[in-house]
């Protein structure tokens, strides 16, 4: 009982922090700045810029991902990997105060903009290996949907201060001009700092449990890596359907804001809300998602989550309307939770402890090296017929795919003693 309280700390920690990293995700990313950026920024092309850039990101958070994973390891030094890129991104984060809504800003809104993503997207490799130190094999499952859950409800506490402090007041806070759009650039202040808060409790109470690996050279990282994956039977086969249907949450996170503005006309103020609604959803989905993550499995969770996302996802294709977009969107977020909570736990279930961050790499790159796909489709799309909804089928053929590459037999299957293995 005393080893149950004990934890207590490090969960909540380790939910804490995804908290701040899901909040800039939503504020930048997603609902505020994307928003702000395709039509204050670069109202022409807009969109274009954002999905190339988008992209970019994507094939640089696959490059480095399975090497930082790899001398992490090796150091055992991943909490301050973790630290280190969380300041970067919290920082680029910070430093978007200073783009206006003029299209000279356009190049600066774009540099900082990618190393936002970039490194709120690097976090996750080191970030996902501490999992296992925060919690144990039974309750995995549970404390990476409850971690996914705050993390939902967390973007939805620091939108709502967005919406109702700086955004919907005629009257801007702290003398913001917002002729000059200071009240939508302050929430990159805000989320920055936001995130730091947020980061502090898991790099105090979260300890390294797993061991160092001593390999040192990035070949032997890459290539000890690979052969970690091929030990455990059907690995490989779900970080291939992780890097389709990924490439479709991909699509969703970038762009699901500017569509909402673009297709059914909402507002600054609207697309806010709609981003606190979407996010209640996902957290609701989150914390399901994980009890039936430790209940059925993590790749039964996985698979029934696609299978929802794919059909709820031609639904806000065809959506006649912005009623009908709010209703079908709010219940795909009830399944963007789960898939992701459970992909992690999947992960630590069965690789070797002294390994995580190394794999992880692996299943950043999984997640990332095809990722720049989704994103530059979306914009070529939408830069050839000038048709948000035809760029959003991407996000859902990339769904069908995962889902059929996934198949039905779960990794790990034939060999159950694989992650028990140091």
């Amino acid at each position: 009982m005393n080893n149950y309280r004990i934890r207590w700390k490090p969960t909540i920690s380790y939910a804490l922090f995804d908290a701040g990293n899901s909040a800039l995700g939503a504020i930048h990313s997603t609902f505020i700045f994307a928003v702000y950026f395709v039509t204050s920024v670069a109202p022409e092309n807009g969109t274009a810029y954002w999905g190339y850039m988008t992209a970019m990101a994507a094939i640089f958070v696959a490059l480095v991902s399975p090497v930082l994973g790899g001398i992490a390891d090796s150091k055992a030094i991943r909490k301050f990997f973790l630290f280190l890129i969380t300041a970067i991104a919290a920082t680029s984060t910070m430093f978007l105060w200073f783009v206006k809504p003029d299209a000279s800003f356009l190049f600066l809104a774009i540099i900082l903009s990618f190393l936002t993503i970039a490194f709120s997207e690097l976090m996750f490799v080191f970030y996902n290996a501490l999992l296992p130190s925060v919690a144990s094999k039974n309750l995995i499952g549970r404390v990476s949907g409850w971690s996914w859950g705050v993390g939902y409800w967390g973007a939805i506490i620091a939108l709502s201060i967005a919406l109702f402090l700086f955004i919907k007041p005629e009257i801007a806070p702290f003398g913001l001009n917002k002729n000059n759009a200071e009240h939508v650039r302050a929430t990159m202040v805000l989320v920055g700092l936001w995130m730091i808060f947020f980061s502090l409790p898991l790099f105090v109470f979260v300890k390294e449990t797993a061991p160092a690996t001593k390999i040192n050279s990035s070949i032997k990282i890459l290539k000890q890596g690979w052969l970690e994956i091929k030990k455990i039977p059907g690995l490989r086969r779900f970080l291939i359907a992780r890097l389709f249907y990924t490439d479709g949450l991909t699509v969703v996170f970038a762009f699901a804001g500017i569509y909402a503005a673009k297709v059914f006309g909402f507002s600054n103020e609207l697309v806010l809300m709609f981003a606190i609604a979407v996010n209640f959803t996902c957290g609701i989905g989150a914390f399901v998602g994980g009890w039936v993550d430790d209940k059925f499995g993590s790749f039964l969770t996985i698979r029934i989550s696609l299978f929802f996302l794919t059909i709820f996802g031609i639904g806000v294709l065809i959506a006649p309307s912005g009623f009908w977009f709010w209703v079908l969107a709010l219940i795909v977020g009830l399944f963007i939770g789960p898939v992701q909570s459970a992909s992690r736990s999947l992960i630590s279930h069965k690789v070797p402890p002294k390994h995580r961050a190394q794999i992880f790499g692996f299943y950043m790159l999984s997640g990332k090296i095809t990722s720049f796909l989704g994103p530059t489709l979306y914009a070529s799309i939408v830069l050839w017929t000038n048709n948000e909804r035809l760029g959003m089928v991407t996000a859902v053929i990339f769904f069908i795919i995962g889902l059929v590459v996934l198949g039905n037999r779960e990794p790990g299957k034939d060999n159950k003693t694989t992650n028990l293995k140091e």
